[in-house]
């Protein structure tokens, strides 16, 4: 039976994850910065219990704090999806909160890996998409992406725009640029699959005690059926032209540990187009079909601003190809996050 190390347990991803794990069969160990954040994870998920164990790696940049971990466990494979997000105020240093934190991260699991576990398999670990594009309309309008692709942010543009967001799209590539010159120069045993995705949706699972706290790209689709918006808002105010079933995510990272032709690659995942109007016509039709009467009147009305937009090509192909992915559609993506956003509600009274 495998034994899994995944980071930043109590996310969104990687609550998907060692759910599609532990159904393949294998015992995992999520890292968490707090022992209450597993506990939590456990309460939500009793059916994982004696499968899932946790240790507290409270800065995944703390290279001395990694290889404790790897000198008192072994792992098979290691799926590692903690990053540093984007979004809270107090994150306004572009070198201290972003640039560190996201490529100390990669290098000390790296680096620890290699010294301290010789037999491990492999490491699937969540990129981004904003490693190659910020989403932002006029390149989306001109540009088709691949796994080759790059954006064009240096460390020295993001310092001197000292803004979040490009902050966050910087990082994410210098962070992944780090695994590859690691992986260059080091020559691990172990396998590297980096994946790309653009927005995540689905049901999430992860412990809950506030709708605010839900993460991104829930919160996007939320957003269309809880009053912020009369009219179904312009794509690129809320969306990149891309997404993924956060479950089809998961399955992904987990076909990667063990299929060859994963190995050393970066992937582009998924592919579907996506824009705010089909994610609102999907919850309509829903809503009309009677699966999800709650939504009737609470959704925004089509004014047919979001109808021309244009959309970038995403090329998804190579991954989609070599793991064999077969994708939800988007019926059972934004309809299972609605069903599931929907029970918070009453759960959480908001």
């Amino acid at each position: 039976m495998p034994h899994t190390l995944v980071t930043g347990a109590n996310s969104f991803v990687a609550a998907h994850v060692i759910n599609e794990l532990i159904a393949n069969g294998h015992t995992v160990t999520g890292s968490v910065r707090r022992v209450a954040a597993g506990q939590a994870l456990l309460d939500e998920h009793p059916e994982w219990d004696g499968k899932l164990d946790f240790v507290v790696v409270e800065d995944y940049g703390n290279q001395s704090a990694l290889d404790e971990l790897f000198q008192k466990k072994q792992f098979d494979h290691i799926v590692h999806v903690a990053a540093p997000m984007p979004g809270k105020a107090e994150l306004n240093d572009y070198d201290r909160d972003f640039l560190r934190p996201a490529v100390d991260g990669n290098l000390a699991l790296l680096k620890a890996a290699k010294a301290h576990a010789p037999g491990l398999k492999s490491i699937a670990i969540t990129g981004s998409i904003n490693a190659i594009t910020t989403g932002a309309p006029e390149d989306n309008k001109t540009r088709e992406y691949t796994n080759e692709s790059w954006n064009g942010i240096t460390p020295e543009f993001a310092r001197e725009q000292n803004h979040h967001f490009i902050s966050y799209c910087s990082s994410k590539k210098e962070a992944e640029l780090a695994i590859w010159d690691f992986v260059k120069t080091e020559k691990p045993t172990f396998a590297v699959t980096v994946f790309l995705p653009a927005l995540i949706f689905g049901p999430p699972l992860q412990s809950l005690k506030d709708l605010k706290d839900i993460n991104f790209s829930v919160g996007v689709v939320y957003s269309y059926f809880n009053g912020t918006y009369d009219e179904i808002p312009n794509t690129h105010a809320a969306a990149f032209p891309s997404y993924i079933d956060v479950r089809d995510l998961a399955t992904a990272h987990v076909r990667a540990l063990t299929t060859p032709e994963a190995a050393n690659k970066r992937f582009l995942i998924g592919g579907a187009p996506l824009t705010s109007t089909l994610i609102v016509k999907t919850l309509e039709g829903l809503a009309e079909k009677g699966e999800l009467p709650e939504l009737k009147g609470r959704l925004p009305k089509d004014t047919g601003k979001d109808a021309d937009v244009a959309l970038a090509k995403i090329h998804a192909e190579e991954g989609n190809s070599i793991l064999n992915m077969k994708f939800r559609s988007a019926e059972e993506t934004f309809g299972d996050l609605a069903k599931k956003v929907l029970e918070l509600e009453k759960k959480l009274k908001t």
